[in-house]
């Protein structure tokens, strides 16, 4: 079956949100520690996906197979930036373009000079190289809270629009 990507729907809240939630549980545990990523669940989580998505300028895409949501990305575009968050792909999907996928749904129609602008954890090295293969660069670092008491460094990556759809979107 293929992959659908489709905008999110506020009835699909519930699933979207245990989705992050086991896609967060894969992810961090290993990176940051089981009480971190529990801070960031309960903190990210606590008031349902809302917090997240809150429908100003966010906008959610959503990856479909039969077995549900398999991939996500969270963005919003404002002036010359399209500051991307919450791009996840179930770990049993991975390194099979979906990521790619994702992010070329969301610079659709976008100006080649737009700003893609994303913030990975150090620890992550995982999204570190997928973004690398895509030609983001690190503009600066920063200290992220996964929840209070739970500061984490963080990697500010950014990459032109143009250049991203040069090297991934076909």
């Amino acid at each position: 079956m293929e992959i659908e990507i489709e905008p999110f729907a506020k009835e699909k809240g519930d699933a979207f949100c245990a989705f992050l939630k086991q896609c967060w549980l894969d992810t961090y545990i290993g990176e940051v520690g089981p009480s971190a990523t529990e801070a960031l669940i309960h903190s990210m989580l606590g008031e349902g996906i809302g917090s997240l998505v809150p429908g100003r300028d966010e906008k959610a895409y959503l990856a479909y197979l039969e077995e549900g949501i398999v991939g996500s990305v969270i963005c919003a575009h404002r002036q010359h930036f399209l500051y991307v968050w919450g791009l996840y792909v179930n770990k049993e999907k991975q390194r099979r373009g979906l990521g790619v996928r994702l992010l070329c749904h969301a610079m659709a129609g976008l100006h080649e000079d737009t700003i893609v602008e994303v913030s990975v954890l150090k620890a992550s090295l995982k999204a570190r190289d997928f973004y690398d293969k895509l030609g983001f660069r690190k503009v600066r670092e920063e200290q992220y809270e996964m929840g209070p008491g739970h500061p984490v460094s963080s990697l500010v990556l950014q990459a032109p629009v143009a250049h991203i759809r040069k090297f991934a979107c076909s």
